[in-house]
């Protein structure tokens, strides 16, 4: 009986052992597989220390326990490993008929009890769990660099973007754009900047040049039109200092229509210009002519709207919205010297306005602009224009047969004032020395052909 029970004990024991290490693997394998991965996610998203993560092995623990509570419920019961043994060993009922009555001499019938091998082939289980184990040391092994997720690259454009809003900032200073188009601009920008990404940099680069082109474009158009207000107020102050400096050298009539003509040319000046208009004295006067005193506030007047265009101009310039090239014309164009403009305009009045004399003046003398005056219907004289007849060698006039032209110039093409006797036909390469030979001369009847071949068109 007890040796039995001893028997049943063992197997029930091994079984148990069997059954539990099987549950075990397969929780182990589930928990791993959750594990590694809970590991990765939680790297990827939060970017946590693997140390720390090794506390998913307290969940191991717990998948134990549950794989051994699990086995120990499959495990068969004491009665039902009696009548197995019973059947393996071929007792014929002896062994379950022990358990409740004593045998006697049936006991020595009975066959020895030998309980069945147990084989488990767990080579797949194994298999799997060591993948389980791979996986969670790979997941907490693994370089952080190689489990975050590549998140695009911002591109670096803060001095570009600086430039640019300091370019707008500008423009809604100077009132060159207004408010809402300031507004507008720097809403792009700001956009901009946030979208900016590495992975598409041409996108970015593309939207910035299309962005500095429109302020380059509006401060193109501002700084020609600063150019074209201050050619205008050049030839207004240009003027009002030839009063200052030389109206006492101008007749009468030639003063007022000076003093109109500037009267005229400050009005239009004023009108496009509200701060000019803002700084022109009082200019009533005596009659239509103005006072010294009145001729140097307006002057004073005009060279500090020009100066204020300028200041307006280099602002521009500093943001890179236009280039140097556009200060040096506003240089040009505010440069000119009033020395001598009486004398100029009472040369030139009786044939032009006073506005079309002053503008000559202060722009030069040049190949001009469209409206400059034409000269050459004026017909030309000749002078000094006639040519001389200058006799050519024999040698010349048989060199221009096979002459070609290659270029024209003004300049007095050179003679030869010697020149060695002709050598033509056989004795061409005839040294000088004695002997005789026949030269042709040119019929008076051929000189008339020939005089016409050398004046054809």
């Amino acid at each position: 009986m007890d040796t039995d029970n001893k028997t049943i004990r063992k197997f029930k024991i091994k079984m148990a052992a069997l059954l539990i290490l099987k549950r075990t693997l397969a929780v182990a394998t589930v928990w791993g597989l959750i594990w590694g991965t809970m590991v990765i996610v939680i790297r990827v998203t939060i970017g946590m220390p693997p140390l720390t993560l090794l506390t998913g092995a307290i969940g191991l623990i717990f998948a134990i326990g549950c794989a051994v509570i699990l086995a120990l419920r499959q495990i068969p019961t004491r009665t039902a490993l009696r009548a197995s043994l019973d059947k393996h060993s071929g007792a014929g009922g002896l062994m379950m008929a022990a358990e409740t009555v004593e045998l006697g001499n049936w006991r020595k019938q009975m066959p020895l009890i030998k309980p069945p091998r147990l084989r488990w082939h767990g080579g797949a289980y194994w298999t799997r769990f060591g993948g389980a184990v791979l996986f969670v040391c790979i997941s907490l092994l693994i370089p952080q660099r190689f489990v975050e997720i590549s998140k695009a690259q911002p591109l670096d454009i803060r001095e570009e973007v600086k430039q640019l809003a300091d370019g707008i900032d500008v423009l809604k200073e100077e009132e060159i754009i207004e408010l809402a188009q300031a507004e507008m601009l720097e809403e792009k920008l700001d956009q901009l900047q946030a979208e900016a990404s590495g992975e598409d940099p041409v996108k970015t680069w593309e939207s910035l040049d299309h962005l500095a082109d429109t302020l380059s474009q509006e401060a193109a158009d501002a700084a020609q039109d600063a150019l074209s207000e201050t050619e205008r107020l050049t030839e207004a102050e240009t003027l009002s200092e030839g009063l200052i400096n030389e109206g006492s050298e101008m007749d009468a009539q030639l003063l007022a229509e000076s003093m109109a003509a500037l009267s005229g040319l400050v009005q239009k000046a004023a009108q496009e210009n509200a701060s000019l208009a803002a700084q022109l004295p009082d200019l009533r006067g005596e009659g239509d002519s103005l006072t010294l005193d009145q001729l140097k506030e307006l002057s004073a007047a005009l060279g500090l709207t020009k100066s204020d265009i300028y200041d307006r101009l280099a602002e521009l310039h500093a943001v890179n919205l236009i280039d140097l090239e556009t200060l040096k014309a506003y240089e040009k164009l505010g440069q000119c010297d009033s020395a001598g403009l009486a004398a100029f305009l009472a040369e030139n009045a009786d044939s032009k306005s006073v506005v079309e004399c002053i503008g000559g003046w202060c722009r030069g003398i040049g190949r001009g602009p469209g409206d400059a005056p034409m000269t050459w219907s004026d017909g030309t004289t000749e002078e000094g224009a006639k040519f001389k007849a200058e006799a050519l060698p024999l040698s010349g006039i048989a060199s221009l047969e096979d002459s070609e032209l290659v270029g024209l110039s003004i300049a007095a093409p050179s003679v030869e004032t010697s020149s060695p006797p002709p050598k033509l036909g056989g004795l061409s390469g005839a040294t000088a020395g004695g002997g005789s030979s026949f030269n042709q001369t040119v019929l008076p009847r051929h000189k008339g052909a020939v005089k016409r071949y050398f004046e054809r068109p």
